[in-house]
């Protein structure tokens, strides 16, 4: 699920998952990017709305109120069963995409938001009958518009102005503003939406490395992960997507011996590894990659330590590319070892349905 240039908007609510009033004025925001353009909205259950449409040569800014009748419509369309039972996890997106097209529906839903993203139009296809009327509403806002801002004054990546104080059915808590998580997401290989944390008993598994890879063919893409915990537990995720193909997935996860364990800390502390120094491309954007890459996150004493490895650091003449922190082939060694005891070894095999991106071990 990984592209080298990748462009992700992320609407997050860390309210997600609480219950508030049901006067919460915020029905919906829609986020929509392609070859065209980008443009997004934010409606309110009154049908006033905030919309931004940016063409690539101008941003223009309008507000306004959707009518009665239309606002029935998205509201119809916004409850469709296939929309409300959806889940991040059941949206895959495949290696190769056919065409760029970057969706985000967030609706207030059930006392809490429902985020969905789709990066592709590849994801969308097996939902377009429910997300296509929504994608046209954001296109005839435009014409219910009965003001236009200046971008300077207006625009705000369609959010709500400031925190609106309300009261939750059992405490007084004001929701958290909602914020669009712009800063790069290079070599991230989880799409799914943050899950809330484990109860406190029994303790998190520590994590003592997390790798994720990423290779473009010609004809063929290939992505893997791997997790490994401190008491030895690990999780492998394998996807391979050939042109014109389905991805090929494998999940499985397992237990490394005591010996393993100790091999692989010894691989980690080579002083080849521990001397690379991690830099972040300049700027907040998210900008292309060049070549094959392999990021890892070690834990440190001193903690986790960040590194990006690629095929084209040491190719000249590429400025426009971030090109990690060191050559791919300094992680030789643990590849290897990565390939010979957890990636081929016989473990447990899980669904599909179970994949998360190595973000936890089972």
């Amino acid at each position: 699920m990984m592209r080298r240039s990748l462009l992700v908007f992320f609407f997050v609510s860390s309210a997600l998952g609480q219950a508030y009033s049901a006067d919460y004025p915020y029905l919906l925001r829609l986020d929509h990017s392609s070859f065209e353009g980008h443009s997004c909205a934010l409606l309110q259950n009154t049908g006033a709305f905030h919309l931004e449409v940016d063409s690539g040569e101008e941003v223009k800014v309008f507000e306004g109120v959707v009518p009665g009748n239309a606002l029935v419509e998205i509201e119809s369309e916004l409850n469709r069963s296939a929309l409300v039972n959806l889940s991040q996890a059941q949206i895959q997106e495949p290696l190769i995409r056919t065409k760029h097209d970057e969706l985000q529906v967030t609706a207030f839903r059930g006392g809490a938001w429902h985020d969905l993203y789709f990066q592709s139009s590849d994801s969308e296809a097996p939902f377009k009958q429910s997300l296509q009327p929504l994608i046209r509403s954001l296109d005839r806002m435009r014409k219910f518009a009965n003001r236009e801002l200046p971008e300077e004054a207006g625009k705000n990546n369609c959010l709500p102005p400031k925190v609106i104080a309300l009261r939750r059915r059992d405490a007084q808590l004001p929701p958290p503003p909602l914020t669009v998580k712009t800063k790069r997401r290079i070599l991230s290989a989880d799409r799914t939406q943050a899950r809330p944390s484990p109860p406190a008993t029994p303790p998190p598994i520590s994590t003592l490395l997390r790798m994720y890879f990423f290779e473009n063919k010609n004809s063929s893409a290939h992505e893997s992960c791997v997790l490994v915990a401190d008491n030895r537990e690990y999780r492998f995720e394998d996807r391979t997507q050939k042109a014109g193909k389905p991805v090929d997935m494998k999940i499985a996860a397992g237990q490394i011996t005591v010996e393993q364990l100790q091999q692989l800390k010894q691989i980690l502390d080579d002083p080849a590894i521990k001397a690379i120094k991690h830099r972040e491309p300049a700027g907040s954007r998210v900008i292309p990659m060049f070549g094959d890459v392999l990021q890892l996150s070690i834990s440190r004493p001193t903690g986790t330590r960040e590194l990006v490895l690629s095929s084209a650091y040491s190719r000249p003449g590429i400025p426009a590319f971030y090109r990690g922190d060191g050559d791919l082939h300094e992680a030789d060694r643990l590849l290897k070892f990565l390939a010979e005891n957890i990636q081929n070894a016989d473990a447990e095999h899980l669904k599909e349905d179970a994949r998360n991106g190595c973000t936890e071990v089972r």
